[in-house]
């Protein structure tokens, strides 16, 4: 057990930096460009102040109390005095080596991620994948407590010793298991696996120093820009040119290139990933997961309720031009459009033949693009009237403080609860239908759905308009400064 605790500690302190793009590094070496120290003279000093976080401290109490117990274990259940005492003696050391190799692994992984002459664009979407693998990892373990009652024990506690062992010959599990193979008399396990470890701290450390080098190095002639971009046209050729087609072009570049509109994207097909999965795990529940499908495609047309927030400081092109509001407004919706409604339109078709369901397919696809349809229609009207201001154009979704404001709780709750209330005779109509098993009733509320969408929508436009015509510096005013 404890063989196996400790190799999936180091395992953990390693991986925890790697997947979360987010996390902001105290030591960064770059910050030490400007002094006259290579990396010899710094690793010692960053090793110390690495030594010295809430999470070392912690790790290095869990080691100690994990150490007591391995001495106790020794003396108890050794092969002989001469092997206990062995084992004992090099207990300390052993572990302390591998504390060390967990600090170690995360300082090398941040000096290499420093040292990358990575594009801009590329920490940016390395940030939307670490959150949305957090969302991944959320919802598993979500799913695997579904059936946690129905897990075979057995079968992991036949297994279970045999990952142990072969963890115990990797570098992240050699240095816990050398005491362990003194006190049972294997001398020759307990030296291979001390190499390896031995071998993995010196080969991280110099790897380390090397980084370190190169982020010196690369923090004084500047990161990487974006790269060669290609120069396209900023209008489609699909798209007459025009204002309208200028405002579809320039949202269909946000949705491709920045994370703040690349993370909404890339969650809703893990969420709908999620509901199918509980469908197939609990059969009882798959009315609700076609529900709580449609709802996420209503929540998907509320991405666009702070798109004069998300413009910021470049809003002053918008009012010097004089760009008509319309066009504004439903440039933006058109690129969302372009990129939602295919993925909605299968989503919707697919989960009711997956789940059986086949006569619900009227209901679920009107129904969710219905949904979607009212959702961009108060979302224009929010984004109008509560603006607030966002985080810069890709910022990390993990570190995103914009959604922290008192505005945007508003903003977001009132347009939530506003997306619904028009639909609840589409709502209570299919719920009536699907309870009698009426395809006709679940038909008309999904026609209703898409009345009731269409018409908050053209209403919202009007709405949304007229605001913006008469107070954009205004509402400008509100939002000219990232958050």
């Amino acid at each position: 057990m404890v063989r196996g605790l400790g190799a999936l500690t180091v395992l953990l302190w390693f991986l925890i930096p790697v997947v979360a793009f987010g996390l902001d590094d105290t030591l960064d070496p770059r910050a030490f460009a400007l002094f006259p120290r290579s990396a010899k003279d710094l690793q010692p000093g960053m090793f110390a102040a690495a030594a010295l976080s809430l999470p070392s401290l912690f790790t290095l109490l869990a080691i100690a109390a994990a150490t007591g117990f391995e001495l106790l274990w020794l003396i108890v259940f050794g092969q002989s005095a001469a092997w206990i005492i062995l084992g004992a003696l090099a207990l300390i050391p052993a572990n302390l080596a591998a504390f060390a190799l967990c600090l170690l692994l995360p300082r090398a992984w941040f000096a290499h991620s420093a040292s990358r002459s990575s594009s801009r664009s590329g920490r940016e979407v390395g940030g939307m994948l670490g959150f949305l693998l957090m969302f991944v990892v959320i919802y598993g373990f979500s799913l695997g407590m579904q059936r946690i009652g129905d897990m075979n024990f057995a079968l992991l506690e036949r297994w279970l010793p045999g990952i142990v062992e072969a963890l115990a010959w990797t570098p992240i599990g050699a240095l816990f298991s050398v005491p362990m193979d003194l006190a049972g008399g294997r001398v020759l396990t307990a030296l291979l696996r001390a190499v390896i470890g031995a071998s993995t701290i010196v080969l991280v450390w110099l790897w380390w120093r090397r980084s370190i080098d190169l982020s010196l190095t690369s923090a004084l002639s500047g990161d990487a820009s974006s790269g060669d971009a290609k120069v396209s046209p900023l209008v489609p050729r699909f798209v007459p040119a025009g204002a309208f087609g200028a405002v579809m072009g320039k949202s269909l570049r946000y949705w491709r290139r920045d994370t703040r509109y690349l993370a909404a994207l890339g969650l809703y097909p893990v969420m709908i990933v999620f509901f199918v999965a509980m469908g197939f795990m609990l059969p009882e529940s798959r009315p609700m997961m076609l529900g709580m499908t449609i709802f996420m495609c209503g929540m998907s047309g509320m991405s666009l309720a702070n798109e004069i927030g998300f413009d910021g400081p470049a809003g002053w092109v918008n009012i010097v031009t004089g760009l008509p509001s319309r066009a504004n407004l439903l440039g933006r919706i058109a690129a969302m459009a372009l990129l939602m409604v295919p993925g909605v339109v299968l989503v919707t078709v697919t989960i009711p033949l997956l789940y059986g369901m086949p006569q619900l397919l009227p209901m679920t696809v009107l129904g969710s693009l219905g949904t979607m349809v009212c959702g961009w229609g108060i979302s224009m009207v929010v984004g109008a009237m509560l603006p607030y201001p966002s985080s810069a154009p890709g910022t990390n979704p993990m570190k995103d403080k914009s959604a922290s404001s008192s505005n945007a709780m508003i903003a977001m709750t009132v347009a939530m609860l506003a997306v619904f209330v028009p639909l609840l005779p589409a709502l209570g109509v299919g719920i009536w239908g699907a309870v009698v098993g009426s395809m006709a009733l679940t038909v008309l509320a999904g026609v209703l759905a898409l009345v009731a969408g269409a018409v908050v929508f053209l209403v919202g436009l009007r709405i949304a308009v007229v605001r913006i015509d008469a107070r954009y510096p205004d509402l400008f005013q509100k939002v000219r400064a990232h958050v």
